[in-house]
């Protein structure tokens, strides 16, 4: 079989769950004899990469950015470039091209942001089987955030959101199949009235690590906390870091807190990390450098403000034997199994958060045997599994 995959960004050019998701889909359908064709963006423009099975598409749509540029722009630069990269007519003749070329038996989609929205159009006028992978909320909402505690503020509920969710409906139609990591993502759409005519399917991500044994001994008595993820407002970084401060204020107990990743707020994180020895900066790290990383920590913290539909780092996390300390949100806490995979607090809490940090320190005994519990509770499929359940969506 034949299986196209777009999306618009692909290692080296990536940020987040999804491209690993991608990269994973690649490497499990190539693992079992599949011709693969990736289409995606790149800001160096277009070239093609092809070894054994594997053929890469990488082109530039022509706008006004690069893709992973919207967040250095100006808000009516960045209107202009949504409505280009909706209409993107440039896009879709170029991915016509490609798919009349390689006639692929079916074509999975994932984010077309940056690629474009006639993208499945052009699909089902070739009469092509399609199946469509949402991510996050952004055929909603543009920039893919919701912020919890905003939701119903006209931010989020106004006729401008009215009318790019009328006009995405439009444009997406219903594939013949829509794959959503979660229950909540899933419902989302379908409220909205997105997909009335696909096939609607819960997948949860396939674990994107390889998984090695943690270490079984507590070496010191150190609590470890970690967070993995985007350093941005809307991840809650900035008030975890305010609980976690305040915890070694009123405690005596020896704790500690990594932060691995980038973004907006690094600069500010990394002041704050030079002022508290308890509290290590590392950047963006490698993939590879990432289990070492879970094997040595003893509780992974996920606070976001914003709705998520199924955070990889969450399923990592299960798979090295670390509970999972998160925010009560949509997505997030349809994963979390109070007491038995970990806890949740109210998002934006920092009182809340704090006396959660303060628990499991105190708690760490439990807080082990939660770990054990989480190699047999609630993880992801396996790159196989997950690869065998979308080979019996693609309809081989």
């Amino acid at each position: 079989m034949k299986i196209c995959l777009i999306n618009n960004l692909y290692p080296p050019y990536a940020r987040g769950g999804a491209e690993q998701v991608v990269r994973k889909t690649v490497e499990g359908l190539l693992d079992v004899g599949h011709d693969v064709v990736l289409i995606t963006t790149s800001p160096e423009g277009e070239y093609v990469w092809k070894e054994g099975n594997l053929k890469i598409y990488r082109f530039c749509p022509r706008n006004l950015f690069f893709y992973t540029e919207g967040h250095e722009r100006g808000w009516l630069t960045r209107l202009s470039w949504h409505f280009l990269d909706m209409f993107h007519l440039g896009s879709a003749r170029y991915i016509k091209y490609i798919l009349e070329k390689e006639k692929p038996d079916v074509v999975h989609t994932h984010n077309l942001m940056g690629v474009g929205f006639l993208v499945p159009k052009v699909i089902r006028n070739l009469g092509i089987r399609h199946l469509h992978h949402v991510h996050d909320v952004q055929l909603v909402e543009p920039s893919g955030i919701i912020l919890k505690s905003m939701e119903n503020d006209w931010r989020y509920t106004g006729f401008h959101i009215r009318l790019y969710t009328l006009i995405m409906k439009k444009l997406m139609g219903s594939p013949d199949v829509v794959i959503s990591p979660s229950d909540f993502l899933q419902e989302f759409y379908h409220r909205r009235g997105f997909f009335s005519g696909s096939e609607l399917v819960v997948l949860r991500n396939p674990l994107t690590l390889d998984i090695e044994e943690r270490n079984s001994e507590i070496v010191d008595e150190t609590f470890r906390f970690l967070y993995v993820g985007q350093v941005e407002a809307h991840k809650g970084v900035r008030y975890m870091i305010d609980a976690f401060l305040a915890c070694l204020s009123s405690s005596t107990f020896s704790m500690t807190l990594d932060v691995v990743g980038d973004g907006s707020l690094f600069s500010e994180v990394q002041e704050l990390a030079d002022n508290h020895p308890m509290m290590r900066l590392h950047g963006r790290v490698g993939r590879n450098s990432l289990p070492e990383i879970f094997r040595s920590v003893d509780m992974t913290v996920v606070p976001s403000l914003c709705y998520e539909n199924s955070p990889t780092v969450i399923f990592e996390s299960f798979a090295f034997g670390v509970p999972v300390l998160a925010s009560n949100i949509e997505g997030i806490a349809e994963l979390i199994l109070e007491g038995e995979n970990g806890v949740t607090f109210v998002a934006g809490g920092i009182e809340d958060l704090a006396e959660k940090m303060l628990w499991c320190v105190k708690h760490r005994t439990a807080v082990r045997e939660m770990g054990e519990r989480t190699k047999t509770a609630l993880v992801g499929l396996s790159r196989g599994e997950y690869i065998d359940e979308l080979l019996g969506l693609y309809g081989e």
